[in-house]
C-alpha cells in the first residue's frame, strides 16, 4: 500500500510526523531545558555540557542561551527584521534589494515580481526557492510549499529557542548572480563566506560552496589573512571538506569590518555575506551554529575567545 500513497498523502503524514516531533522537543524543553541542550550536545560530543564551567564554543553558546536575554538573538536570526537592525548599524548598503514581504502567499502577486528572485519564509533555515525563470515557475505549488513552511515551528529540534519567537513571514528578495569565476568553483551555489565573532572581534572565516540541500556543501576554513587550515576541518556526510582554493574575496577587508559592526553587541555570532563582482552583500546572523565540521580542539579554541565574565545574567 505504501508505493501507492499519493504524493498529497505521503506530505500529510510528513507534515504529520514533524509536528508530532516538534511537540515532543517543546514538551522537554519545557520541563528540562538543561537536559534537551545536554542530548543536541551529546550527538557531537558524547559529554553533557559542563554548565558551571563551559568551555567549548558551543557549550557556551547553550549556556548563553539558557542565561541570557536572547531577545536580539531572534530580532536578528529573522531574515526581515534584521534588515532593520543593518540599517542601525549604517549597513545599509550591504542588504540584498528586497522585492517584497507577505504573511500569506495567497497575497503574493508574482506578476509584479521579476523574471528572477529568491523568494523564502524569514523564521527558519533551508525554506528558499530560487528562481531563474518565472515563466517556468509552478505558481499554485509554489504557494502551497511556502504556506507549508509557514506553518512549521522552527528552533525546537535543535534548542534554538530564539527562533521560536519569530513572527513568521515570506519575503522576496533580488536574485545574486554569480560572476563567472564563482561559477566555475561553485557552480551549485553562491560562495558564503561565514565569519565566526567572538566578543565582536571575527575569529574565522568558514567558506561554504557549491551547496545543493540534499547533497551537502563544500567547506573550507580561513583565517583572516587568507590562509587555509584543513587541520581544523572535520568532512561528515553532508559537509565535506574541498582541497580547492577560493581565492581571497575582493571585498574582504569590507566584510571583515562589517562583522566587527555587527558582532559588537554579543558575545558570539557567525556573520555571513556573499560577493558579487567585488561588492560584498549580508547573507544572515547565526547565533546557533550547526557543528561538526570542526575538530574539537578547534571549538575550543572559539570557546576561548568567548570571555563569559562579562555576560549579564537573565533574573
Amino acid at each position: 500500500m505504501d508505493r501507492l500513497l499519493s504524493l498529497k498523502q505521503k506530505l500529510n503524514r510528513s507534515k504529520a510526523y514533524k509536528r508530532f516531533a516538534v511537540w515532543c522537543h517543546k514538551l522537554a524543553i519545557k520541563y528540562n531545558p538543561k537536559k534537551e541542550a545536554n542530548r543536541c550536545y551529546r550527538y557531537y560530543f558524547d559529554h553533557d555540557i559542563n554548565w558551571e564551567n563551559p568551555k567549548d564554543f558551543v557549550e557556551k553558546t547553550f549556556w548563553l542561551l539558557l542565561n541570557t536575554d536572547t531577545s536580539e538573538w531572534t530580532r536578528c536570526a529573522d531574515k526581515y527584521l534584521v534588515r532593520d537592525y543593518l540599517k542601525e548599524c549604517g549597513l545599509e548598503e550591504l542588504l540584498i534589494p528586497m522585492l517584497g514581504k507577505w504573511d500569506n502567499a495567497n497575497e503574493i502577486d508574482f506578476q509584479k515580481l521579476p523574471s528572477q528572485f529568491i523568494i523564502k519564509t524569514n523564521h527558519s533555515s533551508g525554506t528558499n526557492i530560487i528562481v531563474k525563470d518565472k515563466s517556468k515557475l509552478d505558481v499554485v505549488k509554489t504557494r502551497r510549499l511556502l504556506n507549508n513552511w509557514l506553518t512549521i515551528p522552527y528552533g525546537y529540534s535543535g534548542m534554538q529557542l530564539h527562533y521560536t519567537r519569530i513572527k513568521p513571514c515570506i519575503i522576496a528578495e533580488e536574485l545574486l548572480n554569480a560572476d563567472e569565476e564563482q561559477r566555475k568553483l561553485s557552480p551549485r551555489s553562491l560562495i558564503d563566506y561565514k565569519f565566526f565573532c567572538c566578543d565582536g572581534e571575527p575569529v574565522c572565516v568558514w567558506v561554504a560552496y557549491n551547496r545543493t540541500h540534499s547533497d551537502g556543501v563544500d567547506m573550507s576554513l580561513y583565517d583572516l589573512d587568507w590562509k587555509k587550515h584543513p587541520e581544523f576541518v572535520v568532512t561528515s556526510n553532508y559537509y565535506t571538506y574541498s582541497d580547492v582554493d577560493i581565492p581571497k574575496p575582493k571585498s574582504l577587508e569590507k566584510m571583515i569590518s562589517a562583522a566587527r559592526v555587527l558582532s559588537k553587541r554579543f558575545p558570539e555570532v557567525r556573520v555571513d555575506f556573499y560577493e558579487v563582482d567585488g561588492k560584498p552583500y549580508f547573507g544572515e546572523l547565526t547565533f546557533t551554529s550547526s557543528w561538526g565540521f570542526f575538530t574539537y580542539d578547534f571549538y575550543d579554541y572559539l570557546g576561548s575567545k568567548i570571555d563569559l565574565t562579562k555576560v549579564k545574567r537573565k533574573q
